[in-house]
């Protein structure tokens, strides 16, 4: 990072050295604004653009966390609602998911009474049978319902959301100038 500053006479160049060094040591105002402003951006991109939001629990895990020399911002710690947000990394790296403990992954039918807000699980519903790699549950005598697809492995596009932009950087520099300055 350059620095440029534009002083006259010793006294001022002393002044404005002894000042700045007082500020150098702790830049955490700074830094948590550029902190904030990236997470914003960052749930920006999370709304639709990259990801569909359905529950806002990674939304909701971003957090933004300075010291006096660096900023940290990271996704899939604790959300609002306390829980780790496990699928964090793989939506933005992307990979493959497979079953841990069971054969299959059951994937909610689209627009089927599984996919909801709140994640169903298959041991959720009564009166249900497989056929073709889908679960089906029987409703009544003749009716069935479609309500989990059954995969051995799904892959996961990768979907970056978590990165700065050159736009990031440029403020990040101005902000550290201007607070450098006595101008923040």
């Amino acid at each position: 990072m350059q620095i440029r500053m534009q002083v006259g006479g010793e006294e001022q160049v002393l002044y404005l050295l002894r000042d700045m060094s007082k500020k150098m040591p702790n830049l955490k105002q700074p830094l948590m604004d550029f902190g904030e402003r990236v997470r914003r951006r960052i749930s920006q991109r999370l709304s639709g653009a990259v990801l569909k939001e359905r529950t806002a629990r990674l939304k909701g895990s971003l957090d933004v966390t300075p010291d006096n020399k660096s900023v940290v911002i990271s996704a899939g710690g604790r959300s609002l609602r306390g829980d780790a947000v496990r699928y964090a990394g793989i939506h933005d790296k992307g990979g493959t998911i497979r079953p841990k403990t069971k054969k299959f992954l059951t994937i909610p039918f689209p627009g089927g009474p599984a996919d909801t807000r709140t994640p169903k699980r298959a041991a959720d519903f009564k009166n249900t049978f497989i056929a073709k790699g889908i679960i089906f549950q029987k409703i009544g005598k003749k009716e069935i319902r479609p309500l989990f697809i059954l995969k051995k492995q799904v892959k996961i596009p990768a979907r970056p959301y978590l990165f700065f932009e050159d736009s990031d950087i440029n403020y990040l520099r101005k902000s550290i100038q201007d607070y450098i300055m006595g101008r923040w």
